[in-house]
């Protein structure tokens, strides 16, 4: 069965965390490079697009499957456009990337987007692309491992892939919903070392999304927190990201862009089996993983209420600004 978000309130959380410190000096230098930034094309009119040819960056994962999907389906060249993949080391790369006029658009998660935009880079969100589905997201230990549950954390090593992303955030969340008062400490370790990490003892815990997840089951690691439970559920992970200059030159092309992954989203979500069978044609998973792994749940609009709910959790958990709003970094088309 296929999944869609479901626009739901969500309860009110209070926003207590202590704001974060300056401008990091990356950001800093994107922010300057971005404002001296030229032309993209010749002004699109009514309606027609500013520019037709486009470069966004991201890895071939099943959450950003969107990307390749609405490329082969021709969901791109309806909206008239030529988009050209290329592959970026992660969000917070990519997000310098677009903020320096590098690539157009990026994936990214909303966890990077929102420090990103907190410090300074000048950077919007331009198109929701999913959520995290029921145990796709988790932290596991060695079957041996006296580490039995989230109450047991307290002082162990847990490998996550950077800080103040998906695994603390979530991780933090769940523990605070489930009044637990735990204090790991968080290793950063490559998605791709992540479980050699648990296996040789170097870290207690791993953290991984699929298809990683998926290696860990096959080798036989023991599930201890499942990340996707209480306020985790659905919650809003991947979006794209470009930068505000190019979104204030190049709105049409942008706009255009966006109703091309919702387009191509409702394709996937009515086409469940037919994109389990060509997802191994992208991404670096086998068949059988693919048959198997939760699907994300995809976004068909701009998922402004997930994205509040996110930045809720960041500024409870004092790692943006207090005074942080969500709705100023969302870009959306005039009408």
């Amino acid at each position: 069965m296929f999944t869609t978000r479901k626009t739901t309130s969500r309860t009110s959380r209070t926003t207590t965390a202590k704001a974060v410190g300056a401008l990091g000096a990356a950001a800093l230098l994107a922010f300057t490079t971005a404002c001296g930034g030229g032309g993209d094309g010749a002004s699109g009119g009514e309606g027609g697009l500013e520019k037709t040819s486009v470069t966004v960056g991201a890895l071939p994962i099943a959450d950003f499957s969107t990307l390749w999907w609405a490329e082969e389906k021709g969901f791109f060249e309806e909206e008239g456009l030529d988009v050209t993949i290329e592959p970026v080391q992660g969000g917070p790369v990519g997000a310098q990337m677009v903020a320096t006029g590098e690539l157009d658009f990026t994936t990214s998660t909303t966890f990077n987007t929102m420090s990103a935009t907190d410090n300074g880079m000048p950077v919007d969100t331009a198109a929701s692309l999913s959520g995290s589905a029921d145990n796709s997201i988790a932290m596991y230990v060695n079957p041996d491992s006296d580490i039995q549950g989230i109450e047991d954390l307290d002082g162990k090593t847990i490998g996550i892939n950077n800080t103040n992303n998906t695994g603390d955030v979530t991780f933090r969340a769940l523990a605070d919903h489930l009044g637990v008062d735990v204090e790991p400490t968080f290793i950063e370790v490559p998605f791709t070392e992540m479980l050699t990490g648990v296996q040789s003892g170097s870290i207690d815990v791993g953290y991984s999304p699929e298809p990683f997840l998926s290696a860990a089951w096959d080798a036989g690691m023991r599930q201890i927190v499942d990340l996707t439970e209480g306020p985790n559920h659905e919650i809003a992970t991947s979006n794209i990201v470009s930068g505000k200059a190019f979104l204030g030159r190049n709105p049409n092309t942008a706009a255009a862009f966006a109703r091309a992954l919702y387009a191509a989203n409702e394709d996937i979500l009515a086409k469940e089996q037919e994109w389990r069978d060509w997802l191994p044609s992208i991404a670096q998973l086998d068949e059988g993983t693919a048959q198997q792994l939760p699907m994300p749940v995809f976004a068909t609009e701009m998922d402004e209420e997930g994205i509040g709910h996110v930045a809720d959790l960041m500024i409870e958990q004092g790692i943006i600004s207090e005074d942080y709003d969500a709705s100023e970094f969302i870009w959306t088309p005039e009408d």
